[in-house]
C-alpha cells in the first residue's frame, strides 16, 4: 500500500481554473491535510488511497461552510465516538458538526431563558415595590397586597422571589 503524503493531498487545495469554488487559505488548507492525514494514520486498516482526495475537498468544503475549529471539533468527537470503526464521511462529520451546533444552540437558550427570567422577576419587584411604596398596596391577579410579605406569598409565578435585603 502506497503511503499517503502531504503533498499528494495538497495537490487537491490548489486552486483550480473555476474561479468559482472556493479554497481555505494556504494555512487553514495545510492545518487540514495535517489532521485529515493523523485521522487516516488512525484507521490503518482502510485503506483510503483513492479517496482520500475526495474526502479532503469535502471537508475543505465543510470548513468552508462552518468553520476549520467546527471541523476539526467535529473530528475530534468522531474519533472517540464508540462504534466509529471507519474514517469518518464527510456527511457524518457534518452531522457532529449540527449535533454540536444543536447543544451549542440549546444551552444559549437556556441562558437566554434564566436571564429572561431573572429580568421578568426583577421588573415585577420593581413595580411592586414602586406601588406599595407610591400606594401602600400592589395589585396583582385580581388580589391586592399591602406589604412585601404579602406579595412574596403571592400565587402565581413570582411566588417566592422576594429579592434579598427585602
Amino acid at each position: 500500500m502506497e503511503r499517503l503524503s502531504q503533498v499528494s493531498l495538497a495537490s487537491v487545495l490548489q486552486t483550480t481554473e473555476q474561479p468559482s469554488q472556493r479554497l481555505l487559505s494556504a494555512s487553514d488548507g495545510q492545518t487540514l491535510t495535517a489532521l485529515i492525514l493523523q485521522m487516516a494514520d488512525r484507521y490503518p486498516s482502510q485503506d483510503l488511497t483513492d479517496s482520500l482526495e475526495g474526502y479532503l475537498w469535502d471537508f475543505q468544503q465543510l470548513a468552508l461552510r462552518y468553520s476549520l475549529p467546527k471541523v476539526t471539533a467535529a473530528l475530534a468527537e468522531l474519533r472517540l465516538t464508540p462504534g466509529q470503526s471507519f474514517f469518518p464521511r464527510p456527511d457524518e462529520v457534518a452531522g457532529e458538526i449540527e449535533r454540536q451546533q444543536d447543544v451549542r444552540n440549546r444551552a444559549a437558550d437556556t441562558v437566554r431563558q434564566g436571564q429572561r427570567r431573572a429580568d421578568d422577576i426583577a421588573w415585577f419587584w420593581k413595580i411592586a415595590l414602586e406601588r406599595l411604596e407610591e400606594y401602600g398596596e400592589f395589585r396583582y391577579n385580581g388580589a391586592t397586597y399591602r406589604s412585601v410579605d404579602e406579595v412574596s406569598q403571592a400565587p402565581g409565578s413570582y411566588r417566592g422571589t422576594k429579592p434579598e435585603g427585602l
